[in-house]
C-alpha cells in the first residue's frame, strides 16, 4: 500500500496498513478467493483491498461515515464472510470498534440520499488522502444495456445462420425443428438463471453499514436493489 502520513488518527491508519486479509498459512487465501469470485486480476484485487482499507478508515474517522463503491463493497462483503477474522481480529484489534453492515431497505429516496452521500465520500477521500480516488475502483461503470445484450447474445446470429443453411439442405425442416426446440429450451434456461442471479445480487444480499461502539450502533443505511450505489457506515468517531 502507498505510504500516506495522516496526522490525525495515525494509529488507526498504521494498524490498517499492517493488517493483511491473507492468512500466511492458507493455501487459498482471501485475495485469491476474491479474485476468483469476481474474475479480477491479481493486481486489480490487491488495489481493491487497499481501497477497502481506505474506505474503512473514512468510515471510522468522518463524522457521517462513508459510502463504498461497488468494487469496495464486494471486498467488504467477502470480508464479512470471514466472521472470525472480521469480528475477533479486525474490529477489536485493528479498528478497535464495531463496523456493522445492515440489510437494505431500498426505495427511491434512499437511493438519492446515498448517491449524494457517495459524492461526499469521494470529496472527503480527496481531502483526507490528498489524491483523487482511482477511477477503476471508485467510478467504474457498468456496461450499457445494448453493449451487455450484444456481449451476451453475440452468438445468436451465428446460430440463426447455421439454422438457415440446414433448412436449405436435405431434411432441412426436421433439422430446423430440432434446433429450434433446443434453442427455445436454451433461452428459457438462460432467462431463469438470469433472474436467479438478479435476485441474489439485490435486496437482501445488498447491504449498507453503520458502525458504532455497541450493537445498536445507530440507524442503518440502505442501497438500491442493484447494489450499484450501496450505502456505507455511519460515523464511528475518532481513533
Amino acid at each position: 500500500m502507498k505510504t500516506i502520513t495522516l496526522p490525525e488518527n495515525g494509529l488507526l491508519w498504521n494498524r490498517l496498513q499492517h493488517f493483511t486479509l491473507d492468512h500466511p498459512e492458507a493455501e487459498f487465501p482471501f485475495s485469491k478467493k476474491l479474485a476468483k469470485e469476481e474474475k479480477w486480476t491479481e493486481s486489480f484485487t490487491q488495489k481493491a483491498i487497499e481501497e477497502y482499507k481506505k474506505f474503512v478508515y473514512l468510515c471510522c474517522t468522518l463524522p457521517n461515515g462513508a459510502s463504498p463503491s461497488e468494487v469496495v463493497d464486494k471486498v467488504w462483503h467477502l470480508h464479512l464472510m470471514y466472521t472470525r477474522n472480521y469480528w475477533e481480529e479486525f474490529c477489536p484489534d485493528i479498528l478497535q470498534r464495531k463496523l456493522h453492515h445492515h440489510p437494505s431497505n431500498g426505495g427511491k429516496s434512499e437511493t438519492e440520499k446515498h448517491s449524494k452521500w457517495f459524492r461526499e465520500t469521494l470529496e472527503n477521500y480527496r481531502k483526507v488522502f490528498g489524491e483523487l480516488p482511482p477511477e477503476e475502483i471508485w467510478l467504474r461503470k457498468k456496461p450499457d444495456g445494448f453493449r451487455t445484450f450484444f456481449q451476451k447474445y453475440i452468438h445468436l446470429p451465428v446460430l440463426l445462420l447455421l439454422l438457415s443453411v440446414i433448412s436449405c439442405s436435405g431434411n432441412g425442416n426436421m433439422a430446423f425443428a430440432g434446433f429450434f426446440f433446443i434453442f427455445i429450451i436454451w433461452i428459457i434456461i438462460k432467462s431463469v438463471n438470469g433472474n436467479n442471479k438478479g435476485n441474489d445480487s439485490g435486496g437482501s444480499s445488498c447491504f449498507s453499514g453503520t458502525c458504532g461502539g455497541n450493537d445498536s450502533s445507530g440507524s442503518g443505511h440502505s442501497c438500491g436493489s442493484s447494489c450499484s450505489s450501496c450505502g456505507g457506515c455511519g460515523g464511528c468517531g475518532g481513533d
